[in-house]
């Protein structure tokens, strides 16, 4: 996504109140909205990836979270099979988990989690990755490769503990956070 393309600002409660470029929901007091995917393969390892040295948002961190700004109009996950697509190369229907607000380096937003059994290997935007590898989530969050995105080891152990990580078991259910 570039700088220039319009996407929607929204409030506490993820209503949109507006459109405008990418970054400027922090100026207008307002949130933007992140939808996120992490990957795994058929054996439970989840595929890791470190950005790209010009990311604009922590340059060369490795992460977990695969994703981007929905478009105006875009929902969650409509955007986060299209950043998979466009990232790794990979055509899934990311499964939502976790839908809530967090702070973040260039403001307030709402992120939508998804999770994605990768079957093929990724085919990777060298713009946005500069190399990744997969590796079992326990093993992350004992040892990290440094340095790691907080937001992605915060959201690596959330879904560790609920059982929500690829393969998934339907007997749990997706615990979901909204403020009340």
């Amino acid at each position: 996504m570039t700088a220039h393309e319009t996407v929607d600002y929204v409030d506490a409660d993820d209503r949109r109140v507006t459109r405008g470029p990418r970054g400027g929901a922090a100026a207008r007091g307002l949130y933007y909205r992140v939808a996120a995917t992490v990957c795994a393969d058929a054996a439970g390892r989840i595929l890791v990836y470190r950005r790209s040295a010009r990311a604009a948002v922590y340059p060369a961190h490795h992460d977990i979270l695969i994703g981007g700004c929905p478009r105006a109009g875009e929902g969650y996950a409509e955007a986060a099979a299209r950043e998979l697509r466009e990232e790794l190369g990979i055509r899934a229907a990311p499964r939502p988990v976790l839908h809530e607000p967090r702070p973040s380096p260039v403001g307030r937003c709402w992120l939508a989690v998804h999770v994605a059994v990768v079957e093929a290997p990724p085919d990777v935007d060298p713009r946005e990755i500069a190399d990744h590898f997969f590796a079992p989530p326990q093993d992350l969050l004992d040892h990290p490769p440094a340095p790691f995105v907080p937001e992605g080891r915060r959201i690596l152990a959330r879904l560790l503990a609920h059982g929500l990580l690829p393969p998934l078991t339907p007997s749990r259910p997706s615990p979901t956070t909204r403020p009340t």
